[in-house]
């Protein structure tokens, strides 16, 4: 395993943190009120009411009372987004946004401060390097974002906006302990003089776990310097460190489950990650003339697991480098006298992957494989008024796609297979056409119609042969594309009572899937002709008398397939019913907040089930409840989780335990009622 990030904690130790408030755009240390201005849907600032799509802000006081330890935690009740744990740690987190199911992770872009962290591979997002402690806000846009950020973004793109240094010095410490010996303890400082500021920040978070070899143990430290030498000139500088260790318990059969959710099938299974970046951002405003944004950026991951057997151990190790570079240029002015903000840039990246796997007793050298992956995406989106109230937002995307693939061949087989070495070269268009309609204040209504694509990965590229061993090409994999269309309302019918609706409908034609069904021994990833994906989203809030908030959404989902050989059936992982309730009782006790929230996830096919032959995971619901307390320099608080406790699964597919034995459902128990309480002391 490669070492190279060990210097990011030394590097980190004498730096500060964190991006300013615009991570897309010049940085500015305003204060901006966030629930009315976003980056994310435009790469820019922009009101809310203009962007055509469903935008939803989780803003730093909705974090500070949530129970979250992690991002998912926040997430899960957001319509739109059914959120999958598998071990109940935030690690092996699925996100999905339009119901994508198992594929969710490689169709649900997530960014934070704008940088990618989508990784090539089949990893998907890891969500335990970003402690919630420094999140600043959460900026969802519902839909299709491929213009503006290309690959990932069929589903939605999701930026998490990290909180920012300023000239006040501050400093912050806490410690949160819960069931099955959870405990986070954070701290964090920040400051700055003239022209300078920055911060520093780190967490350790350890768990037991619900289960048997649950047990999960993260580090996160990192830090940001921002500086502006001139009025229009500004740098940041940023970086994290990470590394974590967790058990890996597997799946239970549903006997198991009903008997002892607790138990494990697999007390040897682990893995360990360790993962840094660096990033330098530069921003030049040229005033009238326009302002230039560039972001480089270096990211350098190694992930190691290990299974256990009957027939002997696996050995598993993953290194990822990533470079990219985005440059963009923004001019914000008018246009035949009509107000216009126009963005272009490119996107350049390139990741380096390499793979290398042991297997038997004792472990001998089974596969390896190099991949390195270059993608480059031109794209151009402008935003005009139309009228001082309709405004119409066109743009494209160019993106092309580059795949180097080799291996080193194994010795011992009778006939050593061939060396691999090939290239593979896709290349795919979007587009975007909305328009807005902003009416009776912020009220307002849009339509949007999107062209999306996303490539492959690189594990769904590659392929290793069941009996040598060796990595292949998956040489009839092409890119997915779709067509989707919103249409929305925003509503406020006072300045206290706001509701929004959105319809969505999506044809996705290729969709890239996990086909079970080629050898008994493994299956294959492949292009289903046609899916479908269309629902209604719907969401409100309500504030009465200063002390009691009420909030809650509703999603209908219906994703199919729609031609082929499973035309009609559903696809698995995707419930059609979900919705959240909650209520908020403020300062009746100065100081003090309550906060009740009801989860509801209706069932769903399970993952491998793609003809729909097996019972559904069943739904389920959750109600969360927490207390906290604020006085001067001190928080503290205490909240229970399931607090009915419910006995359910967030994650369940078809498989064969023990190997051999016929296809049955396996599932994958969610943890129980549970408790956390914590303090934070600032300064």
């Amino acid at each position: 395993m490669k070492k190279r990030f060990w210097f990011l904690p030394v590097l980190m130790a004498v730096m500060p943190s964190q991006s300013p408030a615009q991570e897309e755009t010049k940085p500015s240390r305003s204060a901006v009120t966030m629930q009315e201005v976003v980056v994310t849907g435009t790469r820019t600032e922009e009101r809310v009411e203009k962007i055509p799509a469903n935008v939803t802000v989780i803003d730093e006081k909705a974090i500070a009372n949530s129970n979250a330890k992690n991002v998912p935690d926040l997430l899960r009740s957001q319509e739109g987004i059914v959120v999958r744990d598998l071990l109940g740690n935030g690690k092996t987190t699925q996100v999905d946004l339009r119901g994508f199911g198992e594929s969710a992770p490689s169709n649900t872009l997530v960014l934070v401060d704008g940088r990618r962290v989508n990784e090539i591979d089949l990893s998907g997002v890891d969500w335990t390097q970003i402690p919630v402690e420094q999140i600043r806000r959460i900026e969802i846009v519902r839909g299709a974002g491929t213009v503006l950020y290309g690959d990932n973004a069929p589903g939605g793109v999701i930026n998490i906006i990290t909180k920012t240094p300023s000239g006040k010095w501050t400093a912050s410490a806490g410690t949160t302990l819960g069931s099955y010996g959870y405990n986070n303890e954070v701290f964090s400082v920040s400051g700055g003089h003239e022209n300078i500021a920055g911060s520093l920040f780190g967490n350790y978070q350890s768990t037991d776990g619900y289960r048997e070899n649950n047990e999960f143990r993260t580090k996160n430290l990192g830090g940001k310097i921002v500086f502006d030498p001139a009025d229009w000139l500004s740098f940041d500088l940023s970086g994290n460190y990470h590394s974590d260790h967790s058990g890996l318990p597997g799946a239970l059969t549903v006997e198991q489950f009903n008997t002892n959710p607790r138990m494990t099938n697999f007390p040897f299974d682990e893995a360990n990650t360790t993962d840094g970046y660096l990033k330098l951002g530069s921003s030049m405003d040229f005033k009238e003339y326009g302002s230039l944004v560039a972001d480089l950026a270096y990211r350098d991951r190694d992930a190691n697991s290990k299974f256990v057997d009957p027939f002997g151990t696996f050995l598993s190790d993953s290194s990822i480098e990533t470079w990219s570079f985005t440059p963009r240029y923004v001019w914000d002015g008018n246009l035949l006298d009509r107000k216009n903000t126009l963005i272009g840039g490119v996107d350049l990246y390139q990741a380096q992957q390499s793979t290398n796997s042991l297997y038997g007793n004792p472990p001998v050298p089974s596969g390896m494989a190099e991949v390195e992956k270059k993608s480059i995406g031109f794209y151009v989106n402008d935003e005009i008024a139309l009228l001082e109230s309709l405004f119409l937002t066109v743009g494209g995307r160019y993106e092309s796609v580059h795949y180097d693939l080799s291996n080193t061949p194994l010795t011992g087989f009778p006939v050593p297979p061939p060396a691999l070495a090939q290239t593979v070269s896709e290349s795919e268009p979007a587009y975007v056409a909305g328009m807005s309609y902003v009416y009776s204040g912020p009220s307002s209504a849009f339509l949007r119609v999107n062209r999306s694509f996303r490539f492959p990965n690189t594990d769904e590229l590659i392929e290793f042969d069941q009996f040598t061993g060796q990595p292949q090409i998956n040489s009839d994999l092409k890119p997915q594309t779709g067509v989707h269309v919103d249409l929305g309302v925003r509503h406020f019918f006072t300045s206290s009572i706001q509701a929004n609706v959105t319809l969505f409908h999506a044809k996705i034609k290729n969709e890239i899937y996990f086909d079970p069904t080629p050898s008994p021994f493994m299956g294959t990833n492949a292009n289903y002709p046609e899916t479908l994906h269309q629902g209604v989203e719907l969401g409100g809030k309500a504030d009465f008398l200063e002390r009691l908030t009420l909030f809650g959404n509703y999603t209908y989902e219906e994703a199919v397939f729609d031609a082929g050989l499973y035309d009609g059936k559903d696809i698995p992982a995707v419930p059609r019913n979900k919705f959240s309730l909650g209520f908020q009782i403020h300062d009746v006790v100065p100081g003090a907040l309550f906060t009740a929230v009801y989860n509801y996830v209706g069932a769903s096919f399970l993952i491998s089930d793609l003809a729909n032959q097996f019972p559904k995971l069943e739904s389920y619901y959750t109600i969360d409840l927490r207390l906290s307390y604020t006085w001067k320099w001190m928080n503290c608080f205490l909240g229970v989780n399931n607090l009915t406790n419910q006995k359910y699964s967030q994650y369940g597919l078809v498989g064969q335990y023990p190997f051999g034995t016929p296809q049955q459902p396996l599932l994958y128990p969610a943890t129980d009622r549970n408790w956390l309480g914590g303090i934070t002391l600032t300064f």
